[in-house]
């Protein structure tokens, strides 16, 4: 019997792959505050416990300088107060030279690190005027601790994340990863000279029982699994941009499908065209399911395809994204909302039904769509 907790991390994601010295001064601290700064910032995003605000820190290569990081501290500029505390067994991936080896990409050297940060700010909170932070070091050189303070922010973005209905129907669905630090947040591509980073913001699904299993049976056979063959539903009007159909399903967990190409990592998959720079990927697919075709104008609601288990799947389930463009790699993953969905439990926990409108949600919500 697989567990919820198992449940929430069978998946693999769709992209899942894999100077200058410092002085420290009288007081431990290390200088100048400019050897980190803040290289992007994305729209805040609501869940139903938390506004959400990501964003990605590019730091100067202080393994060089004999330095090991043990704690990552976020802090109101204005109060001064500590907002979150990311302690070593928590801390972010770091991305930097040489980066993992991969078939499908010539990785670029980096000159820097780049570690991306998703801030919880209670909901009923005033989000900070302005962020900033302390990266506290072990200097393994001088054997003492240092830190550093920088990467200062302008915290109350005005920006708004894309509203969508929800690509699924029915209920019991757990949506995994999206509000977390987890895989999908912190993957990123360093390719000739660009910076990809299309699963910022992506979910993958799980349909659960009352006890958290997302199968019954044999778990290397699709139809085991709750969600397999599901319909999938167009999330906004729009046009479908690309429509890639033809590539065979795993069977169940058994991850025996190979790859020529890159994109072979997302199996059968539809790019929605939402317009305003907006795409909606919709990945692993049953092969032949498609409902639409490449050109074809759908509206919300629209039934586009079946969910399967094709590409780089652990299980069956949909992989969905949103970028900036119909890139699924080498592009910037966009954050996004749900228009409405039916709270039912915070597993284990059954809660009374809540109605959570302009949302995502936490981890371990599962929840219903009409």
């Amino acid at each position: 019997m697989v567990s919820f907790v198992r449940s929430m991390f069978i998946l693999l994601s769709v992209c899942s792959f894999f100077c200058t010295s410092c002085k420290s001064n009288a007081t431990g601290e290390l200088s100048p505050p400019e050897k980190l700064e803040v290289f992007k910032v994305d729209a805040p995003f609501r869940t139903d416990k938390y506004l959400r605000m990501g964003y990605t820190i590019r730091s100067w290569e202080f393994a060089k300088d004999g330095l090991v990081l043990q704690q990552i501290l976020v802090i109101d500029n204005t109060t001064k107060g500590v907002l979150m505390t990311l302690n070593k067994d928590g801390l972010p991936r770091i991305h930097k030279s040489p980066l993992p080896a991969n078939p499908w990409f010539p990785n670029d050297v980096l000159s820097y690190y780049y570690l991306s940060i998703q801030l919880p700010i209670p909901l009923g909170t005033a989000p900070p005027a302005s962020v900033t932070h302390r990266f506290v070091f072990q200097d393994t050189v001088r054997n003492q601790p240092v830190t550093v303070d920088g990467a200062t922010f302008a915290g109350n973005t005005t920006g708004q994340p894309l509203i969508i209905a929800s690509p699924v129907k029915g209920s019991n669905w757990v949506f995994i990863n999206q509000s977390t630090l987890g895989y999908h947040f912190n993957t990123m591509f360093f390719v000739g000279g660009k910076i990809g980073t299309g699963e910022r913001y992506a979910f993958d699904n799980l349909q659960v029982d009352e006890k958290g299993e997302s199968f019954s049976g044999d778990p290397k056979v699709n139809e085991s699994y709750y969600n397999y063959k599901d319909t999938l539903y167009a999330v906004a009007d729009g046009t479908v941009k690309l429509l890639v159909d033809g590539h065979p399903e795993n069977n169940g967990n058994a991850h025996n499908i190979t790859f020529i190409t890159a994109n072979d990592l997302a199996g059968n998959y539809l790019v929605l065209d939402m317009g305003n720079g907006r795409y909606a990927f919709y990945c692993h697919c049953v092969p032949g399911s498609f409902m639409t075709q490449v050109g074809k104008v759908v509206h919300e609601g629209d039934p586009i395809a079946l969910l399967g288990n094709s590409g780089n799947s652990d299980c069956p389930h949909l992989h969905f994204q949103i970028t900036d463009s119909e890139e699924l790699f080498m592009t910037n993953g966009q954050p996004f909302v749900l228009k409405k969905y039916t709270k039912t439990a915070e597993f284990p926990t059954p809660v009374t039904p809540t109605v959570i409108t302009n949302a995502m949600m936490e981890g371990n919500v599962v929840m219903s769509f009409e």
